[in-house]
């Protein structure tokens, strides 16, 4: 049991290292097959792991087919952004509460930072994937703050949809420096420790990031 265990293990952080790093390529479908024999693994432990990545909505799962990159539906945009909107919430009104502390300061110095290379980045290559790797980090440094394991473990479970949905909204003529004042705007209301205006930036920040992904999400083709 304990061998299968470890195997399925194996299996899963293997699979799981290929998505996240851009390994695999959208619309083709993986023999369960092939990847065990890469392996050199059964099939058991592999499908397993299979099965788990597809409840956790990385892959899509074809029985007798294989497995597929997970391409977001609109139902997929809506709850990444529920889930970011619940937690940054919480956690940007524990930092405006302990904002005079030392690690508070520090977590404003980070997030400023993060401002700044998105901005280098738009005057140099503007790439909307790099972007969004800096606009991740931005949010995780703000739920990083309140120090809850349990918490942040959650928020990074979201981190492969989060990443890619920001990518699709970023592809927007104008996003991206769009994203950078809203961002320069909360901010200000962090630093002013207004908690209502702080609330309602972060919300229509996010919102308008959920619209234009679901709109855009609509206007992609189909995979299968």
């Amino acid at each position: 049991m304990k061998s299968t265990q470890l195997l399925q293990s194996k299996a899963y952080d293997y699979l799981k290292d290929l998505i996240l790093n851009d390994k695999l390529e959208h619309g083709v479908i993986y023999s369960q097959k092939k990847v065990a024999e890469e392996l050199g693994i059964s099939k058991t432990p592999l499908r397993d792991a299979v099965l788990r990545l597809g409840q956790e909505r990385y892959i899509d799962v074809y029985p007798s087919k294989g497995f597929m990159i997970h391409e977001m539906m609109e139902d997929d945009i809506r709850e990444t952004y529920q889930i970011r909107n619940a937690i940054e919430t919480f956690c940007l009104k524990q930092l405006v509460a302990d904002l005079d502390s030392a690690e508070a300061q520090k977590c404003l110095i980070d997030l400023r930072m993060k401002i700044k290379q998105q901005q280098n980045l738009i005057d140099t290559n503007g790439s909307s994937e790099e972007f969004a790797r800096i606009d991740y980090e931005f949010h995780k440094g703000i739920v990083e703050f309140l120090e809850n394991d349990a918490m942040l473990h959650l928020y990074k479970e979201y981190m492969h949809r989060i990443f890619w949905q920001n990518v699709l909204s970023f592809t927007r003529e104008g996003r991206m420096q769009e994203t950078i004042g809203e961002h320069k705007g909360i901010m200000a209301a962090l630093e002013q420790q207004n908690h209502i205006e702080l609330e309602d930036l972060l919300n229509r920040h996010l919102s308008v990031a959920e619209n234009i992904n679901l709109e855009l999400i609509k206007e992609k083709p189909k995979m299968l």
